[in-house]
């Protein structure tokens, strides 16, 4: 057995988990080949980097390849599918983010914790307002009122409806009197930068990792970031409740789940393996440089108690806002 991962740990932290059959402790020796990683986005995003950071922590802590593969589209769905409906060999994880409880919400037919068994939260990330450093649009208050004088015209990029990205332009319109744009979904937030540098669309509420660089060069324009507070690495950016005098805040969260039918104790290995993978300090490096956080979860039950209570929540503003898949 990996000595990073004794029984005795793991089954002193089994205490968020439900108790579970003799057969479900049949597996000691964990992993005993290579670790998958099955990311619902484009490679070169900010979960893309994250991820492949953590996947090389793991493989020094492990001694087995852990490998991450692309799979994106349909608001992360086929990314989620490909290991809800694959094997439970105890290796595979899916990537999940706020996203894919947005799409819970939104989709009658998914239900994400039916299909799939959270392991552990690994960040939160902020998102940055942002239109192209050409575009006449130069604050907050300038978007908003381009797009109330068009009403469905102003084109945004987004990953899809549910996506964090869609999720950000939704709330804004709901806190902020007849604002509503035309959405053009990409494969993710690498796309919508394109699309908006190559000025097939006016703007996009992006994660601020992907959208810094594009910032710092002077090829993007921030106009405000969805956090409560001003962030660290834009300071002179206003939120986007300074801007517009509203209570509106959005903020995203990455983390890793298995397929349904795999065993707690594998399960709670996964989680310790990759919390202490996040706690490296070129991965922590990383989320500071992407102006993320740290935001790991104290447990897989944890981590699902949060998913339920999200999901919950969601299916009321998907109500209000009258939004369904």
């Amino acid at each position: 057995m990996n000595p990073l991962f004794n029984r005795r740990a793991v089954l002193a932290g089994l205490g968020a988990l439900p108790i579970v059959g003799t057969s479900a402790w049949a597996q000691d020796k964990w992993p005993t080949k290579p670790l998958r990683f099955i990311l619902p986005y484009p490679a070169g995003g900010t979960p893309d980097g994250l991820m492949r950071m953590v996947a090389e922590q793991l493989t020094r802590l492990l001694g087995e390849p852990a490998i991450v593969e692309n799979s994106p589209g349909a608001s992360g769905l086929i990314g989620m599918r490909a290991v809800s409906k694959g094997q439970a060999d105890g290796h595979t994880f899916a990537y999940l983010s706020a996203g894919q409880v947005t799409l819970d919400a939104m989709n009658p037919k998914f239900d994400l914790l039916k299909e799939l068994k959270p392991v552990v939260r690994m960040s939160n990330s902020p998102f940055v307002a942002v239109v192209n450093s050409s575009s006449p649009i130069m604050t907050m208050g300038d978007l908003i009122a381009a797009v109330q004088a068009k009403p469905g015209q102003v084109p945004y990029g987004t990953a899809g409806r549910g996506s964090p990205a869609f999720m950000a332009v939704e709330y804004l319109a709901d806190a902020i009197k007849n604002f509503r744009a035309l959405e053009v979904p990409y494969k993710g937030a690498v796309e919508s930068i394109n699309a908006i540098l190559g000025e097939q669309i006016d703007f996009s509420i992006l994660v601020l990792g992907a959208a810094v660089p594009h910032i710092k060069s002077g090829r993007l324009r921030a106009l405000a970031v969805t956090t409560s507070n001003r962030v660290p690495l834009l300071p002179d950016v206003p939120t986007v409740a300074e801007a517009t005098s509203t209570k509106y805040e959005f903020n995203s969260w990455g983390g890793l789940a298995m397929h349904i039918a795999t065993p707690d104790d594998i399960v709670m290995q996964a989680a310790m393996a990759v919390t202490k993978a996040m706690n490296a300090n070129p991965v922590k490096a990383l989320l500071a440089a992407n102006g993320s956080v740290e935001g790991l979860s104290s447990s897989p039950g944890a981590f699902a108690n949060q998913i339920r209570t999200s999901v919950a929540a969601e299916r009321v503003i998907m109500q209000r806002l009258g939004l369904r898949q």
